[in-house]
C-alpha cells in the first residue's frame, strides 16, 4: 500500500532525532524477530555439489547465456558446453554472480486516461503458464471512500503482448481485519489452488498493516480467505504486525516454492527506540504439504535491512521498496528485485542474490531503459516463483514519470529482461542514466468491460424479520457506475441459519448477530456485511477484545518497539483496533507475571529484559485475556 506519505512528517521527526543511531543500524541484523519459532538460522554456506547430487525434480529446462553482450570489463560466464543435470541445475554457476539487463524500455500495460484523478495498477504479480500465456494481478484504487484498494486481474494469451479485459478479483471483507484495503498482490500455484498473498488493514490512516492470504481454484477467483482455521471465513493475517501504531506495519508478501517448502518474504516497516525508522524484509517458511500451513509459519529471520543508510561499499539506500523474489533453476540461487530512490527522478531498479534464500547480497542497480519515478516492481516467474532462461522473462513496475509528484497518478510498464552470470559482480549500470520521460495518455490500454460489482452500502443493519433491500451497480475501467436490477444478482454465499433470501431477492434476517454475504453478477463478486443488533445494543460498549498475536517469541535486542495490539468488538459488532489512548480510556490494564523477563507499559508496549518466559495479562471492565512471551538473547 502506497499511503506511506501519511507517515512522512512523523518519519522526518523521528529521523531527525535518531539520525546518528540510524547510521549504525547495520549492527541490528542479529536482533531478528521470531514470533513463531526459535532464532533465525545463521547465514548458510554456499551449497556443496557433487556428481552424486540427486535431481530435485524442479524442471528439465536448461539455461544458456549465448547472446552477444557489450564490453563491461566483466567476464561473462560461458555455460554452453557445461554438462547440465536432469533438473537443469548447472553446478558451475554456483560461484558466479547474477546479472540482469533490460532489453529495451518495454511497453505500458496500464496508462492514464485523462481523468486527472489518481489511478494505478501497481505491484504486479506476473505468472507465465506452460502454454505461454500470462496471468497478472495488480493493486488498483478501491471506491476511494470506504475501501482504499482492490486487486485486479488480467490475462494475456500471447505472452504479454496484448491483454484481455480486467476485473476485480479481491476486495476487503466488511467488518473484518482487512476491511479498509487489500493491495500488494503476489500469487503462486500449488496442488490445485492459486494462493494470493496481500496486504490489508483496518486502520483509517493506512497504517498497522498485516499480511493475509486467500486461495482459489481459478486465477480470477472466487478467492476464499484464510480465517485462522481454514478457508472462507473472516480473514485472519498469516503475519501480524506487532509494533506501535504509527508504523506502516507488515505486508507486501512475495512467494517462492522450492519442492514443498514455501518461502514468504514480507516488508517490516516500523520504529525503534534505538535505531529510529526501521524498514526491512523478513522471511517466513512453511511446509505446503500441511493443509493448515498458513497458521504454522516458521520465522527464519531478517533477510535485509532497507532503512535509509550508506553501507560499507558506500552504496546509499534511500526509500528502498518492497521485494519480489524468484528462484533461478539453473543456479539454484534466489534473486530479489526492488526499487531504490522510488518515486524520484533518480529512481532505479535494484536486485540482490542469495545462495540460501535467507541472506541476500546487493548486486547492482538497473538504470538503463528504466523510467523515472519507478516503484513497486515485480518479475515474471512460473507458477512456483521459478525462472528458467529458456523462458522469456518480464520485469513490471509502476512509475510516475519525470517531474511528477501527485500521489497515485501512475502508469505500469512491462519490459523484457535478460538474466545471465558473471565471474565478478557487474555494477556497470549504476553509473547510467534512467529515462527522463513523462506518462503518456493511452485509453486503449483500458479494458472494455465492467470490472467491479458495487452495492449502495458495505454494511447493512436490520431488525429480525425485517427486510434488507440492496441497490446494485457495476463499475467500468473509467470508474463509471451503472445501476443494475437486483433480480439479476445472485446471492451466492450466505448463512442459512442467519438469514433467508426472499423471492424478490431481498434478505430477511432470522436472528441477531453478524454475517458475511457474497453477491455475484456476470462473474463479478463482492462481500457485504449484514448486522442484526440486539435490543440492548450499546455501540459505545466493548463486547470483547483480543490481541492480534497470542504468542511472542522475541529477542532482548528486538529491532522494533513491540506492542500488544488489541482488536475490540463493540456492541454494534463494529471491529476496531485500539490505540494507546483508547486502551487507557477504556480502563484496560496490563500486567506481566515476571517483570525480570519482560515489562509491559500502560499502552501495551513490551520491553524484553532477559531470557525466560512470562505471561502478559490484559483486563478490562468485562473481558480479559492472557498471552505468553518467550524472550531469548
Amino acid at each position: 500500500m502506497e499511503r506511506k506519505r501519511i507517515l512522512k512528517n512523523l518519519i522526518l521527526l523521528v529521523l531527525a532525532i535518531c539520525l546518528a543511531a540510524s547510521l549504525c543500524f547495520m549492527g541490528c541484523e542479529e536482533a531478528t524477530r521470531a514470533r513463531y519459532q526459535p532464532p533465525a538460522a545463521e547465514t548458510a554456506p554456499k551449497p556443496q555439489t557433487s556428481d552424486s547430487e540427486q535431481p530435485s525434480g524442479e524442471s528439465d529446462k536448461i539455461s544458456t547465456a549465448d547472446e552477444e553482450t557489450e564490453d563491461t570489463g566483466v567476464e561473462l560466464t560461458d555455460v554452453k558446453d557445461v554438462p547440465i543435470e536432469p533438473d537443469g541445475f548447472n553446478e558451475n554457476l554456483v560461484d558466479k554472480h547474477v546479472r540482469m539487463r533490460l532489453e529495451g524500455s518495454g511497453t505500458d500495460v496500464f496508462a492514464l486516461w485523462g481523468s486527472g484523478k489518481p489511478d494505478y495498477r501497481y505491484g504486479p504479480s506476473i505468472m507465465k503458464r506452460d502454454d505461454g500465456s500470462v496471468d497478472a494481478w495488480f493493486a488498483s484504487p478501491g471506491d476511494s471512500k470506504k475501501e482504499y484498494d482492490w486487486i485486479t486481474y488480467r490475462h494475456s494469451d500471447d505472452g504479454g503482448t496484448t491483454w484481455g479485459d480486467e476485473k476485480v478479483v479481491l476486495a476487503p471483507t466488511p467488518g473484518s481485519a482487512d476491511f479498509k484495503s487489500v493491495c500488494d498482490p503476489d500469487v503462486f500455484y500449488y496442488d490445485g489452488y492459486y494462493y494470493l498473498g496481500y496486504t490489508g488493514t483496518i486502520n483509517e490512516d493506512g497504517l498497522c498493516n498485516n499480511a493475509f492470504i486467500a486461495r482459489s481454484e481459478n486465477p480470477d477467483g472466487p478467492f476464499e480467505k484464510w480465517d485462522g482455521k481454514g478457508w472462507g471465513g473472516l480473514p485472519v493475517p498469516i503475519v501480524y504486525f506487532d509494533g506501535i501504531e504509527i508504523g506502516w506495519g507488515i505486508g507486501e508478501p512475495s512467494f517462492v516454492v522450492v519442492d514443498d517448502k514455501i518461502y514468504i518474504y514480507n516488508t517490516l516497516d516500523s520504529f525503534s527506540d534505538v535505531y529510529g525508522w526501521v524498514r526491512a524484509t523478513e522471511l517466513h517458511t512453511a511446509d505446503l504439504t500441511d493443509p493448515l500451513w498458513p497458521g504454522k509459519l516458521t520465522f527464519e529471520g531478517i533477510s535485509v535491512i532497507r532503512s535509509d543508510y550508506t553501507d560499507s561499499d558506500q552504496y546509499t539506500y534511500e526509500d528502498s521498496d518492497s521485494w519480489d523474489v524468484a528462484y533461478l533453476e539453473d543456479s539454484h540461487k534466489f534473486v530479489a528485485l526492488t526499487t531504490n530512490r522510488r518515486f524520484t527522478d533518480e529512481s532505479c531498479l535494484l536486485y540482490y542474490e542469495s545462495y540460501d534464500g535467507i541472506s541476500f547480497d546487493r548486486v547492482s542497480e538497473l538504470n538503463t531503459d528504466v523510467i523515472a519515478g519507478c516503484h513497486n516492481c515485480g518479475i515474471m516467474t512460473d507458477e512456483r516463483g521459478h525462472i528458467s532462461n529458456e523462458d522469456r522473462t518480464i520485469i513490471g513496475y509502476a512509475y510516475s514519470g519525470t517531474g511528477a509528484s501527485k500521489w497515485g497518478v501512475w502508469a505500469t510498464r512491462f519490459a523484457p529482461v535478460v538474466i545471465d552470470y558473471t565471474d565478478e559482480i557487474d555494477r556497470s549500470d549504476e553509473g547510467a542514466e534512467n529515462l527522463k520521460q513523462k506518462i503518456s495518455i493511452d485509453e486503449s490500454l483500458l479494458g472494455s468491460g465492467y470490472i467491479m460489482l458495487l452495492t449502495d452500502q458495505l454494511t447493512y443493519t436490520a431488525a429480525v424479520s425485517g427486510k434488507v433491500s440492496i441497490k446494485y451497480y457495476v463499475m467500468d475501467s473509467y470508474r463509471r457506475k451503472s445501476r443494475i436490477d437486483a433480480d439479476d444478482v445472485k446471492i451466492e454465499k450466505y448463512d442459512e441459519t442467519f438469514l433467508k433470501v426472499n423471492e424478490d431477492n431481498t434478505l430477511e434476517p432470522l436472528r441477531s448477530g453478524q454475517s458475511i454475504v457474497r453477491v455475484e453478477y456476470g462473474g463479478l463478486r463482492r462481500d457485504i456485511c449484514i448486522r442484526v443488533l440486539p435490543d440492548d445494543c450499546d455501540d459505545a460498549q466493548i463486547k470483547e477484545f483480543y490481541p492480534v498475536c497470542t504468542h511472542y517469541d522475541v529477542s532482548v535486542k528486538e529491532p522494533i518497539i513491540l506492542k500488544v495490539r488489541l482488536l475490540a468488538v463493540f456492541g454494534d459488532y463494529e471491529l476496531h483496533e485500539l490505540s494507546g489512548y483508547e486502551i487507557n480510556s477504556y480502563n484496560i490494564k496490563f500486567s506481566s507475571s515476571d517483570l525480570s523477563v519482560c515489562q509491559v507499559k500502560k499502552d501495551g508496549t513490551l520491553k524484553p529484559i532477559s531470557p525466560g518466559k512470562t505471561v502478559i495479562n490484559a483486563k478490562g471492565d468485562n473481558c480479559t485475556f492472557t498471552l505468553e512471551v518467550y524472550v531469548r538473547e
